[in-house]
């Protein structure tokens, strides 16, 4: 079924289609859904005025038809001008003192919104006869439970209409709007595909195809009839008793309502509300009952009406607005105890449209209002502050895709309309300042511009106060101090990028900083005036209007120079560390000569920063020691980053394995069982990482990198004391005879002596402190896994423990010590050894528990293992000369545990194990524990690695049994 579209037969219909719903959604928006079937506004304001008069009831229809015939008498006249409308007192709407039917006789109320609807007199007099015959034939119901369009059908023959055109367009409205209520849009939801609405379907479609005339009891009526009725009747919320749901479904019963809703403006002057809007109104709510309407629902519709009525009108009549308002008062109210899906649907799809057409005024509100907020403003932001504020605190936030709320609904949205409406008017002051710097290509921009831009500025602050604020503070009690704010930073923005350019103070830029001055003084003025009702007093703001100091030009053109400095002394820092060699020896500290260069260029750097007169900026002070730091912070991690990091010199821990003369590690085969594989002893070492091999990180060029950033913390003390005495001498360091000293410039923000800055290098002490530690773990990781790996790796153990005992080892360590002996900084030198041990300790312990298939261990060998660790010991003590004893204890004492363990017999290691993990002694095939790396006498892997690496049956036996790993070999 596709109903057809057909162009309204009454000539008159399209005037109020424009006026109340036509256009209107190409600027304001229809807050609606749309409806599933093609009913256009003409086609709903028709229908809504059948159920009117359905609505309407048995005794009015029989008193029109019989006033018509011409007895005046059954209808009461309403009379032409009378007392002032109780609604419209209400609603606050001024009236005319007359009849919106201006030199026309007394009419009734059923004439007045048959006018007011565009309706003509032979429509009504069809619509009321039929309806008249229908009640007659169905005296025990009244008229409001009729399903009005088969009513129509039935008891409308074709011969009423002159017009066959009119005929077929009537004709298929009353079966679009069967489709509409009962199938598309039903008030009982569900059963789409039943019977009764395939019956219905069904029987639209017989009459859209073969229609036979209307005003006949044919056969396709019975049909339609009965299917109709059979969805109609359907029960809605367990309700007994003969009740029609035929026209009450959502949005369908909104769309015809506001259709009536709408009856309530002037024909003429639709601007206006009719004097007669009691009478009618209450003629209006007999609908309520067929519609399904309520308070809530009336309250919203006639809120929208009248905002919408504002609009089309040109927005004007600020009594719309007011009215509006009114109405947003009752709901506001109501909101909370109207919480059905279908009124919060209803409600926040008409807030939203009103929010969101006001928002746009609202935010240029100097463009929309320019004579000031008084009448329509004022009207249009409580309307909008009250639509939020329901939307935020009544309506489910699952219901809107808005911006998170705030504590302040009210005065959170004033302050987002008066910040962008002033940045709007600036805006647009600024348009004539850029035609100017357009104008003028390759010089200077013309500077009498920001001077005039600082005058408009302030007859804009002056506006705001006089003709907006007043208003505003009803929501906001710091309107104005908030355009004030919002408009210091505009300027703040322009003055700055002006003074970012001058390279000189002249004549000229002097009038724009003293207009600038002037502008600020007046802003400023206007935020503590505006502010003093503020709870801090208005600080807020003034936190908020950091100074122009326009005035301090000398200043602004220092702190220029600190950028430009602090931005090449990063590029000659960079091109000072990338042609660094890190040769050793190089000088006789043995750092590198570009740390003598880069701290050469920061004390340069400082000394004609004091050079200049601008002692009353200690804030650029505050700039030049941060640049720098970051400057040196940046060498430092130059120095470190090409080092990377310890970890790609470990080797990764190698699976669990059995000791085998052949090399096999640990993995599963397809069926799911353990299985060894061939794999080399430790096949993730990398090899090809640069700090394992190359003479670029050897051991004396990571030295020298170690000593220059221990270089540089010494220095930036020196560095820090020059800072701190700023344009003083420093005392301590020169004691020069005043009488031949020239007189220097006197600094007034001066202290003691001193300038009050933070002159402490934070980022480069924090780097290289980071650095020294991380080039130290790298240096004793390059010697321990990567110097001394043939003799720790490839031959420590390897075949047995006393063909392979550690003298090699401490052989090569020795010489690796006499190297950081010769290399390292003197007061470096006992750390970068320290950390050397604890590598040697590490490397120990991973070649006992992961050193591969080539090892294996009995109890035999703990005491040759001991006497090994204690080698290492010993070599780092060196008989008193070396580190601490109870330092080399301290770290030592993880690798004595786990070689306890080494002692004990397979049984013992078993209980152990199994009491660290659960498993039982002979229980069938279980989980290996995680590595972790951190080896304990309690760590469950560390002792079954420990058991994988004995070669006795018991060991065998219970690996194979629990883990499936073969028997040693």
């Amino acid at each position: 079924m596709a109903p057809s579209s057909v162009p309204p037969a009454e000539g008159n219909g399209n005037r109020r289609a424009s006026s109340i719903g036509g256009d209107i959604n190409d600027f304001l928006g229809n807050p609606l859904p749309p409806l599933k079937v093609d009913l256009s506004v003409d086609d709903l304001r028709e229908s809504s005025y059948e159920i009117l008069v359905a609505a309407s009831g048995s005794m009015a229809l029989s008193a029109r038809i019989v006033s018509v015939r011409g007895n005046k008498g059954l209808e009461k006249p309403l009379a032409s001008s009378g007392p002032a409308s109780r609604l419209k007192k209400a609603l606050g709407l001024q009236s005319t003192g007359i009849s919106s039917f201006h030199g026309q006789k007394a009419r009734s109320t059923a004439e007045i919104i048959r006018d007011q609807m565009l309706i003509s007199e032979q429509s009504d007099m069809r619509t009321r006869r039929a309806l008249s015959r229908a009640a007659a034939g169905q005296p025990t119901k009244s008229t409001e439970q009729m399903l009005v369009p088969l009513e129509l059908l039935q008891h409308i023959p074709t011969s009423a209409f002159t017009d066959p055109n009119e005929h077929d367009h009537w004709f298929k409205r009353q079966l679009r709007l069967l489709e509409a209520g009962l199938l598309a849009h039903p008030l009982v939801r569900g059963d789409s595909g039943g019977v009764d609405a395939v019956r219905l379907r069904q029987g639209l479609k017989d009459m859209y195809v073969k229609p036979s005339g209307t005003g006949k009891n044919t056969e396709n009526m019975q049909a339609l009839r009965s299917a109709a009725m059979g969805r109609a009747t359907r029960p809605s919320n367990g309700e007994t008793g003969d009740v029609l749901h035929w026209v009450d479904g959502y949005p369908l019963k909104v769309h015809l309502y506001q259709a009536l809703v709408g009856a309530l403006f002037d024909t003429l002057d639709q601007a206006s509300v009719i004097d007669e809007i009691d009478e009618v109104m209450e003629l209006i709510k007999k609908t309520w009952t067929v519609l399904d309407i309520d308070q809530f629902t009336h309250t919203l519709c006639f809120m929208w009406v009248l905002f919408r009525q504002f609009v089309v009108t040109g927005q004007k009549e600020a009594g719309l607005l007011r009215a509006a308002e009114s109405q947003m008062t009752e709901i506001k109210k109501d909101a909370k105890l109207h919480v059905q899906p279908e009124s919060l649907q209803l409600m926040t799809a008409i807030l939203r449209t009103i929010q969101s057409w006001a928002e746009k005024r609202l935010l240029a509100y100097h463009t929309s209002f320019p004579e000031g907020a008084d009448g329509a403003m004022e009207a249009l932001l409580a309307i909008a502050v009250s639509a939020t504020e329901v939307l935020q605190q009544d309506v489910p936030q699952e219901h809107l895709h808005r911006r998170k709320p705030v504590a302040d609904v009210a005065s959170g949205e004033v302050e987002v309309y008066v910040r962008s409406s002033m940045r709007t008017v600036f805006a647009q002051m600024m348009e004539s300042v850029d035609a100017q710097r357009k104008s003028v290509e390759g010089e200077r921009e013309p500077i009498p511009a920001l001077a005039m831009l600082a005058n408009d500025t302030s007859a804009l602050a002056t506006k705001e106060v006089e003709k907006f604020s007043p208003v505003l503070k009803k929501w906001h009690l710091c309107a104005g101090g908030i355009a004030a704010v919002t408009l210091h930073a505009c300027y703040r923005r322009e003055i700055k990028q002006y003074v970012s350019r001058l390279d000189a103070l002249t004549p000229d830029a002097q009038q724009v900083l003293e207009a600038a001055d002037l502008l600020e003084k007046s802003l400023v003025q206007i935020a503590v005036e505006e502010g003093a009702d503020a709870e801090d007093g208005g600080k807020a703001l003034i936190r908020e209007m950091p100074p122009f100091e326009t005035d301090k030009i000398v200043g602004d053109l220092a702190k220029n120079w600190v950028q430009q400095r602090l931005k090449k002394l990063g590029d000659w820092f960079s091109r000072n560390v990338e042609q660094e060699r890190w040769e050793p020896n190089a000088l006789r500290e043995n750092y590198a000569p570009s740390a003598v260069e880069v701290l050469r260029i920061a004390d340069e750097t400082l000394d004609a920063f004091f050079a200049l007169p601008v002692s009353q900026f200690p804030e650029l002070v505050q700039e030049l020691v941060a640049g720098l730091d970051k400057a040196l912070q940046g060498y430092a991690t130059q120095i470190i980053a090409p080092c990377g990091t310890k970890d790609v010199l470990v080797p990764s821990i190698p699976p669990l394995t059995r000791c085998k003369t052949k090399k096999l590690w640990f993995g599963k085969s397809k069926r799911g069982t353990v299985e060894a594989k061939n794999s080399p002893m430790l096949q993730s070492h990398n090899h090809k990482a640069p700090l394992a091999n190359g003479e670029a990180f050897s051991v004396p060029r990571l030295c020298v990198r170690i000593n220059t950033l221990q270089h540089i913390t010494t220095e930036i003390e020196f560095i820090e004391k020059k800072v701190h005495f700023g344009w003083q001498k420093d005392p301590t360091i020169s004691s020069m005879d005043p009488k031949t000293t020239k007189a220097k410039h006197n600094p007034p923000m001066l202290h003691d002596s001193v300038l009050i800055v933070d002159a402490k290098f934070y980022r480069t002490r924090e780097a290289a402190k980071a650095g020294i530690e991380q080039l130290m773990d790298i240096t004793a990781y390059r010697i321990v896994f990567g110097d001394l790996r043939n003799v720790l790796w490839d031959g420590l153990y390897v075949g047995g423990v006393a063909n392979a005992r550690i003298e090699p080892v401490i052989e090569k360590l020795d010489a690796q010590l006499g190297v950081i002996a010769d290399s390292a900084a003197e007061r470096l030198r006992n750390h970068v050894v320290g950390a050397l041990m604890c590598a040697c300790f590490e490397g120990f312990l991973l070649v006992l528990l992961a050193g591969g298939t080539s090892r294996r261990f009995s109890t035999g060998d703990a005491e040759m293992l001991e006497e090994d660790l204690g080698c290492i010991k010993d070599l780092f003590k060196a008989d008193g000369d070396g580190l601490p004893a109870q330092m080399v204890d301290r770290e030592a004492r993880t690798a004595m545990q786990v070689l306890s363990l080494f002692s004990l017999s397979s049984d013992e290691l078993i209980q152990r194990f199994t009491a660290a993990t659960g498993v039982a002694k002979s229980g069938s095939r279980s989980s290996i524990p995680p590595t972790t790396g951190n080896w304990s006498v309690s760590d469950a892997n560390t002792l079954l690695r420990v058991l994988c690496y004995r070669c006795d049956d018991t060991a065998s036996k219970f690996l194979k049994k629990n883990y499936h790993l073969p028997k040693s070999e």
